[in-house]
């Protein structure tokens, strides 16, 4: 119970709901990944009638997580930190080894040659070693973007070699130098002393002996007092500071591209999760993002870091979340519990995988690609076998090369995420460019696993027709205007939802009765409208009922509103009654919630085709389709292929054990 009321009292409320945004941080090992969470607890207490004991006046809770977004990145983490400290410490080890060899106190014969023939002079002054000079090249922010950052790199792998890819006999030195990296990161991390003195990292004369030993390279100290390395917080904090920076930015960037300033909507609740959250570094960085961001009051009980939980506290919340829906009651079921006071909580999980997380771009000639899907885009069952949520494109002309990138947030980087070569579909079809890019369309559709599929077809799509009806021609046969037809063409159109006041004879709707209350007078749900002005294309439809051969034509609606409670919608048509000469609603009949369990929101659609038939549709109307690609060739059939995935993009340069570093 204190739980959830602390909870309120840092949401927004709304009524019966209490709401706040929850950005997840975590920087883990070998990964960045970010999640921008609504949650909404909403008061669902059943109603208790006057003569119903309350008693403590316990209370139903439901908590809805809604994604508002996700990004992250494959190779931004604790490694890759790592790796710019071990190639840190094998420059300053090699830079130090030189120098010890120039002063004398290490002989080295392949030292010694090394700096006489063959060190770039950028690295050397009057013939000898520059002390400093190779460390100089990498001991900074960003050092990549200086060209003498290879010479560098290429300098020390002649003094410490460690690249194993093409010759794995280097494989000890480069884990021994990693294990010397990884605890360097761990020490150099913390939090400096209150004093003020520097945390400091060392490497003794056995550490760098036995490094030397692995590379096969002779020495002797001279001496021993003077063999030792040592970098401080301050080293650290320069090679760190670009990785924990991108990382920071890509949340931020994640938070502005989701949250709308000009409705003040805010990040209420930072959470830090990875154990490379844990370094003072990550923590100055968020103060110095978050601090000044309008999507972020700052203030540090806001941000929650639990070191010991970075591991487990997925898995553990899952688990607790299954713990309450294992336990829990139907809320009219739980009365008796919260007559005694305690609060009951429903956690709707499942609404995590209603919305898109990203966008997702398809390339096109000039630099302005097109986009197709859209982060926090509605994802619906679209039929009733579907296991997994899913959403479509309109149809769109195809291109010879279709390339798909994902785009995790506005102005974020561009990742290349699949494509469809339609030049070899136009040769296996023996088709002309020309023909082929006029009359194949295309179709995206997504899921919640965002795994795509490619929709195919030659012109419009055809549907096909399932279900049995019911036919509004006994109602039509009673007006004046008995024909469904005005020169062969069908005279209703699809409509949306409006609140129009001059209706046209043969309008179809529902919700009627609904609109005749007082405070709702014009709140039908037009699905059908006459359009006087123009004739919209008619759908083609195929049939499976028995006898049926011949395709059919007729009209698919938008979305219809939420079934009532009693699970039917009651269909009327607008007609003038030829007795009365008064325009008014006739009873087309009622069609029922097509019987199926359905585990994501789905949309419910009616068709209308020339015989009068009016049918009912769970998710969207099924397309004429075919296994064969050669069904192409023929108008309106649907072929189903899959967008070519593409490999994870990997930098080397990001990735410690490719063997080039």
């Amino acid at each position: 119970n204190i739980g959830i009321e602390s909870f309120k009292t840092r949401c927004r409320q709304n009524g019966n709901k209490w709401s706040q945004n929850v950005l997840v941080l975590d920087i883990g090992g070998g990964t960045t990944d970010l999640a921008l969470i609504e949650l909404t607890l909403e008061d669902k207490t059943p109603f208790f009638t006057d003569h119903e004991d309350r008693g403590l006046g316990g209370r139903y809770y439901k908590l809805t997580p809604k994604l508002l977004g996700s990004s992250g990145h494959l190779q931004l983490g604790g490694e890759l930190i790592t790796l710019r400290i071990f190639r840190l410490l094998k420059v300053a080890i090699s830079d130090f080894l030189l120098t010890a060899v120039t002063t004398g106190d290490i002989e080295s014969d392949k030292l010694e040659d090394l700096i006489n023939s063959e060190l770039n002079d950028r690295f050397l002054e009057d013939g000898k070693f520059k002390t400093g000079s190779l460390l100089k090249c990498i001991d900074k922010e960003n050092p990549e973007g200086d060209v003498a950052f290879k010479d560098a790199l290429d300098t020390a792998e002649k003094v410490l070699p460690t690249r194993w890819q093409q010759a794995t006999q280097r494989l000890q030195t480069f884990y021994t130098l990693w294990d010397h990296a990884e605890a360097a990161k761990l020490k150099l991390g913390q939090k400096p002393p209150a004093d003020g003195s520097l945390l400091t990292f060392t490497l003794n004369e056995q550490q760098i002996g036995e490094l030397l030993a692995q590379s096969a390279i002779k020495f002797q100290v001279r001496s021993s007092e003077s063999i030792s390395l040592t970098l401080d917080h301050q080293q650290f904090e320069r090679a760190a500071t670009s990785s924990i920076k991108e990382a920071i930015g890509i949340a931020k960037g994640l938070m502005e591209s989701r949250l709308n300033s000009e409705t003040n909507q805010k990040v209420d609740w930072l959470i830090l999760s990875g154990k490379t959250c844990n370094f003072n570094l990550v923590q100055q960085q968020i103060y110095e993002e978050f601090s000044k961001s309008p999507y972020f009051v700052w203030n540090p009980e806001r941000i929650t870091f639990v070191l010991e939980f970075t591991k487990i506290a997925t898995s553990a919340g899952a688990c607790y979340a299954e713990k309450l829906r294992r336990f829990r009651f139907d809320p009219e079921e739980s009365k008796n519990l919260l007559r005694k006071g305690a609060n009951q909580l429903e956690i709707d999980v499942k609404n995590l995988f209603y919305y898109l997380p990203c966008n997702f771009k398809r390339k096109t000639q000039s630099n302005e690609p097109l986009a197709i899907f859209n982060a926090g885009q509605e994802l619906y069952q679209l039929a009733p076998w579907d296991t997994v949520a899913k959403v479509r494109t309109p149809w769109q002309g195809i291109q010879l090369t279709n390339i798909i990138h994902r785009q995790d947030y506005e102005n974020g980087t561009f990742r290349l995420w699949g494509s469809f070569d339609g030049k070899i579909l136009m040769d296996k079809l023996g088709m002309e460019e020309q023909e082929f890019l006029k009359k194949i369309k295309i179709q995206f559709e997504i899921d919640q696993a965002l795994q795509f599929s490619v929709l195919l077809c030659r012109g419009n799509p055809h549907y096909l027709i399932d279900v049995v009806g019911i036919d509004i021609n006994s109602v039509i046969s009673k007006s004046t205007e008995n024909t469904l037809f005005t020169d062969g063409n069908l005279k209703w159109n699809i409509a949306i939802e409006n609140h129009q006041h001059n209706l046209n004879d043969g309008d179809i709707a529902v919700n009627v009765l609904e609109s005749a209350t007082v405070d709702q007078p014009h709140a039908y749900h037009l699905v059908f409208a006459v359009d006087n002005n123009e004739s919209k294309s008619m759908e083609t439809f195929h049939y499976l009922q028995d006898g049926v051969k011949q395709p059919g034509t007729g009209l698919i609606s938008k979305p219809l509103p939420s079934f009532p409670q009693s699970g039917q919608h009651t269909f009327y048509i607008y007609q003038t009654d030829s007795d009365t000469n008064t325009k008014k609603w006739l009873r087309i009949g009622t069609l029922s919630r097509p019987d199926i369990i359905t585990d994501y929101p789905c949309q419910y659609h009616v068709t209308l085709d020339n015989t009068g038939i009016l049918r009912m549709h769970a998710g969207a109307v099924p397309y004429w389709t075919s296994n064969n690609q050669e069904c192409l060739e023929q108008e309106g059939c649907v072929y189903r292929a899959e967008l070519e995935l593409q490999p994870n993009e990997v930098d080397k340069e990001r990735d410690p054990f490719c063997g080039i570093h």
